[in-house]
Protein backbone atom coordinates (compact mmCIF):
# COMPACT_ATOMS: atom_id res chain seq x y z
CA UNK A 1 0.00 0.00 0.00
CA UNK A 2 1.31 3.81 -1.50
CA UNK A 3 -0.51 5.93 1.59
CA UNK A 4 1.45 8.81 -0.51
CA UNK A 5 -0.75 8.44 -3.63
CA UNK A 6 -3.98 9.03 -1.38
CA UNK A 7 -5.82 12.08 -2.31
CA UNK A 8 -7.24 14.76 -0.24
CA UNK A 9 -10.39 14.04 -0.25
CA UNK A 10 -9.77 10.38 0.32
CA UNK A 11 -7.33 10.61 3.23
CA UNK A 12 -9.81 12.95 4.83
CA UNK A 13 -12.63 10.72 4.77
CA UNK A 14 -10.82 7.55 6.28
CA UNK A 15 -9.07 9.33 8.81
CA UNK A 16 -12.43 10.79 10.05
CA UNK A 17 -13.62 7.34 9.82
CA UNK A 18 -11.37 6.02 12.12
CA UNK A 19 -12.07 8.91 14.41
CA UNK A 20 -15.96 8.57 14.51
CA UNK A 21 -15.53 4.48 15.42
CA UNK A 22 -12.83 5.21 18.19
CA UNK A 23 -15.94 8.21 19.18
CA UNK A 24 -18.45 5.91 18.89
CA UNK A 25 -16.95 4.37 22.55
CA UNK A 26 -16.86 7.71 24.14
CA UNK A 27 -19.82 9.00 26.28
CA UNK A 28 -22.42 10.51 23.63
CA UNK A 29 -25.26 11.13 26.40
CA UNK A 30 -25.56 11.10 30.17
CA UNK A 31 -28.31 10.11 32.05
CA UNK A 32 -30.09 13.45 33.36
CA UNK A 33 -31.77 13.47 36.98
CA UNK A 34 -35.13 12.03 36.53
CA UNK A 35 -38.30 14.66 37.66
CA UNK A 36 -39.95 12.82 40.99
CA UNK A 37 -43.12 13.78 42.88
CA UNK A 38 -43.33 15.79 45.66
CA UNK A 39 -42.23 13.65 48.19
CA UNK A 40 -40.26 11.09 46.39
CA UNK A 41 -36.95 10.34 46.98
CA UNK A 42 -34.89 11.40 43.91
CA UNK A 43 -32.61 9.05 42.08
CA UNK A 44 -29.77 10.46 40.12
CA UNK A 45 -28.02 7.81 38.91
CA UNK A 46 -24.25 9.96 38.59
CA UNK A 47 -24.64 9.85 42.34
CA UNK A 48 -24.53 5.96 42.74
CA UNK A 49 -20.90 4.52 42.93
CA UNK A 50 -20.07 1.83 40.12
CA UNK A 51 -23.10 2.99 38.30
CA UNK A 52 -22.15 4.67 35.15
CA UNK A 53 -24.43 7.11 33.62
CA UNK A 54 -23.11 7.35 30.21
CA UNK A 55 -23.83 6.05 27.25
CA UNK A 56 -21.94 5.66 24.05
CA UNK A 57 -23.32 5.91 20.54
CA UNK A 58 -23.49 1.93 20.76
CA UNK A 59 -25.64 2.19 23.85
CA UNK A 60 -27.57 4.97 23.11
CA UNK A 61 -29.24 4.32 19.38
CA UNK A 62 -31.09 1.76 17.63
CA UNK A 63 -30.43 2.33 13.88
CA UNK A 64 -28.31 5.11 13.60
CA UNK A 65 -25.26 3.51 14.98
CA UNK A 66 -25.37 1.24 12.43
CA UNK A 67 -25.45 4.00 10.12
CA UNK A 68 -22.52 5.85 11.26
CA UNK A 69 -20.55 2.09 11.52
CA UNK A 70 -21.67 1.59 7.61
CA UNK A 71 -20.04 5.28 6.83
CA UNK A 72 -16.64 4.12 8.71
CA UNK A 73 -16.96 1.18 6.69
CA UNK A 74 -17.01 2.90 3.79
CA UNK A 75 -14.37 5.95 4.31
CA UNK A 76 -11.56 3.71 5.80
CA UNK A 77 -12.65 1.44 2.50
CA UNK A 78 -12.23 4.07 0.34
CA UNK A 79 -9.38 5.10 1.62
CA UNK A 80 -7.69 1.79 1.66
CA UNK A 81 -8.73 1.26 -1.60
CA UNK A 82 -6.93 4.45 -2.65
CA UNK A 83 -3.67 3.35 -0.99
CA UNK A 84 -4.04 0.01 -2.50
CA UNK A 85 -4.28 1.11 -6.21
CA UNK A 86 -6.90 -1.53 -5.90
CA UNK A 87 -10.44 -1.26 -8.49
CA UNK A 88 -13.49 -2.68 -7.26
CA UNK A 89 -16.52 -2.94 -9.87
CA UNK A 90 -19.33 -1.21 -8.21
CA UNK A 91 -22.43 0.08 -9.84
CA UNK A 92 -21.86 3.89 -8.40
CA UNK A 93 -18.19 5.49 -7.52
CA UNK A 94 -17.29 4.12 -3.58
CA UNK A 95 -16.40 8.10 -3.51
CA UNK A 96 -20.02 8.81 -3.79
CA UNK A 97 -21.34 6.10 -1.91
CA UNK A 98 -18.71 7.43 1.21
CA UNK A 99 -19.81 11.20 0.59
CA UNK A 100 -24.06 9.97 0.75
CA UNK A 101 -23.58 7.89 3.64
CA UNK A 102 -21.31 10.72 5.43
CA UNK A 103 -24.03 12.88 4.71
CA UNK A 104 -26.60 10.80 6.17
CA UNK A 105 -24.61 10.15 9.37
CA UNK A 106 -24.26 13.85 9.75
CA UNK A 107 -27.93 14.50 9.63
CA UNK A 108 -28.69 11.31 11.77
CA UNK A 109 -26.38 12.79 14.14
CA UNK A 110 -27.68 16.56 14.06
CA UNK A 111 -30.75 14.85 14.74
CA UNK A 112 -29.53 13.29 17.92
CA UNK A 113 -27.89 16.96 18.89
CA UNK A 114 -30.84 19.02 18.38
CA UNK A 115 -33.52 15.38 19.83
CA UNK A 116 -31.61 14.05 22.54
CA UNK A 117 -33.24 10.35 22.99
CA UNK A 118 -35.37 10.01 25.79
CA UNK A 119 -34.47 12.32 29.00
CA UNK A 120 -30.70 12.17 28.05
CA UNK A 121 -28.18 14.87 28.19
CA UNK A 122 -25.64 15.41 25.43
CA UNK A 123 -22.47 14.65 25.97
CA UNK A 124 -18.79 15.55 24.39
CA UNK A 125 -19.03 12.60 22.22
CA UNK A 126 -22.18 13.59 20.11
CA UNK A 127 -20.16 16.37 19.64
CA UNK A 128 -16.89 14.74 18.44
CA UNK A 129 -19.48 12.26 16.39
CA UNK A 130 -20.97 15.47 14.53
CA UNK A 131 -17.19 17.03 13.82
CA UNK A 132 -16.65 12.91 12.56
CA UNK A 133 -19.30 12.39 10.47
CA UNK A 134 -19.24 15.74 9.07
CA UNK A 135 -15.03 14.75 7.79
CA UNK A 136 -16.69 11.90 6.47
CA UNK A 137 -19.29 13.77 4.57
CA UNK A 138 -16.59 16.00 3.35
CA UNK A 139 -14.09 13.61 2.40
CA UNK A 140 -16.31 11.89 0.60
CA UNK A 141 -17.23 15.08 -1.55
CA UNK A 142 -14.01 16.25 -2.18
CA UNK A 143 -12.84 12.49 -4.04
CA UNK A 144 -15.94 13.42 -5.93
CA UNK A 145 -14.57 16.36 -6.88
CA UNK A 146 -10.82 15.30 -7.60
CA UNK A 147 -12.52 12.37 -9.75
CA UNK A 148 -14.52 14.28 -11.27
CA UNK A 149 -17.99 11.95 -10.24
CA UNK A 150 -21.00 14.06 -9.59
CA UNK A 151 -24.37 12.38 -7.38
CA UNK A 152 -26.30 13.30 -10.95
CA UNK A 153 -24.03 11.59 -13.01
CA UNK A 154 -23.81 8.49 -10.93
CA UNK A 155 -27.62 8.51 -10.73
CA UNK A 156 -27.93 8.09 -14.21
CA UNK A 157 -25.40 5.39 -14.44
CA UNK A 158 -27.10 3.39 -12.31
CA UNK A 159 -30.42 4.14 -13.44
CA UNK A 160 -29.49 3.60 -17.11
CA UNK A 161 -29.45 7.23 -18.29
CA UNK A 162 -26.98 8.89 -20.26
CA UNK A 163 -23.78 7.87 -19.33
CA UNK A 164 -25.71 4.60 -18.02
CA UNK A 165 -23.88 1.60 -17.84
CA UNK A 166 -26.70 -0.46 -19.85
CA UNK A 167 -25.31 -1.21 -23.55
CA UNK A 168 -26.20 1.96 -25.34
CA UNK A 169 -27.51 4.06 -22.81
CA UNK A 170 -26.46 7.81 -23.33
CA UNK A 171 -24.80 7.06 -27.26
CA UNK A 172 -26.73 8.04 -30.09
CA UNK A 173 -27.98 5.50 -32.40
CA UNK A 174 -25.63 3.66 -34.77
CA UNK A 175 -25.34 5.43 -38.68
CA UNK A 176 -27.31 3.47 -40.90
CA UNK A 177 -25.67 1.25 -43.17
CA UNK A 178 -23.80 2.68 -46.40
CA UNK A 179 -25.79 2.26 -49.37
CA UNK A 180 -25.18 -0.47 -51.95
CA UNK A 181 -22.91 -0.11 -54.65
CA UNK A 182 -23.97 0.99 -57.93
CA UNK A 183 -24.60 -1.23 -60.57
CA UNK A 184 -23.01 -1.61 -64.00
CA UNK A 185 -25.76 -3.54 -66.40
CA UNK A 186 -25.25 -4.48 -69.78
Amino acid sequence: MDFSRVRTGELLAGVAGVALFIIMFLSWFNASSLEAPAGVIQFDPGDVPGVDDSFSAWQAFDFIDIVLFLAVIAAVGLMVLSAAQASVNLPVAASAITAGLGILATVFVLYRVIDPPAELDRSYGVFLGLIASTGIAIGGWLAMQEEGTSFGGEADRLGGGPGGSEPGAGEPPPPPPPPPPPSSGP
